[in-house]
This record gives structure tokens, C-alpha cells and sequence, in this order.
């Protein structure tokens, strides 16, 4: 089996599970903890919400330096007027020998943040180490993020809080592309300007 086609096989837990968690916008199985799920400057404003989940998954994706892709969603509608973004990164893969260090890292750095982030092996063809925060399931807002890695490659999903906004302004904004400095997953693209404002 080429390189490729072992990676894609590596990722396809991850991509089929932010595939349902992405498109359950009413999920009803919240966990049992509730506390805030994201830190935010305060404001309830869409556009400060994606910055935020933008601004932790760079923070993550830190941890393991190589190249990044993006396949983040468009805004999308939930509740009455609200806006729910999924941040969704792929990256390298780390070895078995340092995939615990790596893995302890994100960890740390997701308690900074106030998350209880649960660990758990992923076994299989491509075995790796997952965290997540809630342990399953999403927040009462939709919220929740996941990492794993495995040698093949890394995934990061976060799924942003349900928040008011206007999911058509933003898209024909292109908010979301623009204000991130992980390039999409297509081939040849590259890293957008650092003009961006964060």
C-alpha cells in the first residue's frame, strides 16, 4: 500500500467522526460537566469566536512543527441566529518514541485554557494517542475539540460555540480564510499573507 493511500486510511476515523459531530447541530448528548468550553475575550460576537479557535488550533498545531493544511468548514447556521464554525487541521505524524512528549504537550497547554482533556489509544492499522475535550460528545453549544496522531499524520478539530451572527455575511466575506495563516488543503496553495489581523 503506497504512502498515500496508509495515510488516508489513517485519517479516516477522525474525518468520519468531525463528519457526524459536524452536522449534529442539536446533539443532545452533552456531557455531564458544564463549564465554559471556550475562553474568549468576552464577546459573544461570530467573527471574536473563530478567532479564538483559530488562534488555539495555531497554538496546537505549534507543537508539531511541519506543514499544516486547513479543511475548515464555511460558517455554518445552528440555534435561532447563531454561527458555528469546525476548525479542522492536518499535519505530520510523529514517531512512536515521541508521541507521548507531543501528546503531554497539547495537553498542558489545553488545561492553560481552563479544558480537561481526556487521552485515549487509537489501535488499529495506524495506532496513535487521541485527546479530547469534553471526553465524548459536545457541549450544550456544540462545542468540543479533538487531536490525534498517529505516525502517518496529526489531526485537530474544533468545533466552535454556537454564537449570534450572520453565517451568509461571513461567507461572502470569506472571514474565515481570511483571518487564518494555515493555507487550505488544496495542492500548491500556500500560506495566505501575514496581514492578516488576528
Amino acid at each position: 500500500m503506497n504512502p498515500s493511500n496508509r495515510r488516508i486510511l489513517a485519517l479516516m476515523p477522525a474525518i468520519l467522526a468531525w463528519t457526524i459531530l459536524a452536522g449534529c447541530s442539536n446533539n443532545t448528548a452533552a456531557p455531564q460537566e458544564q463549564e465554559p468550553s471556550m475562553s474568549t475575550t468576552g464577546s459573544s460576537d461570530a467573527k471574536q469566536v473563530w478567532k479564538d479557535a483559530d488562534a488555539q488550533a495555531e497554538a496546537t498545531q505549534a507543537i508539531l512543527p511541519g506543514r499544516w493544511l486547513s479543511t475548515d468548514s464555511a460558517a455554518g447556521t445552528c440555534g435561532t441566529g447563531g454561527v458555528r464554525w469546525g476548525v479542522s487541521r492536518i499535519g505530520p505524524g510523529t514517531s512512536k518514541a515521541g508521541r507521548a512528549a507531543k501528546v503531554e504537550e497539547v495537553e498542558e497547554n489545553w488545561r492553560s485554557l481552563g479544558w480537561k482533556p481526556m487521552r485515549s489509544e487509537l489501535t488499529g492499522d495506524a495506532p496513535g494517542l487521541q485527546v479530547r475535550y469534553p471526553a465524548k460528545g459536545v457541549f450544550e453549544d456544540g462545542f468540543f475539540a479533538e487531536f490525534a496522531t498517529t505516525e502517518h499524520a496529526s489531526t485537530l478539530q474544533i468545533q466552535t460555540p454556537c454564537t449570534p451572527g450572520d453565517a451568509d455575511q461571513l461567507n461572502r466575506e470569506k472571514y474565515a480564510e481570511k483571518h487564518t495563516n494555515t493555507p487550505p488543503d488544496i495542492p500548491g496553495a500556500s500560506t495566505p499573507s501575514t496581514s492578516a489581523t488576528h
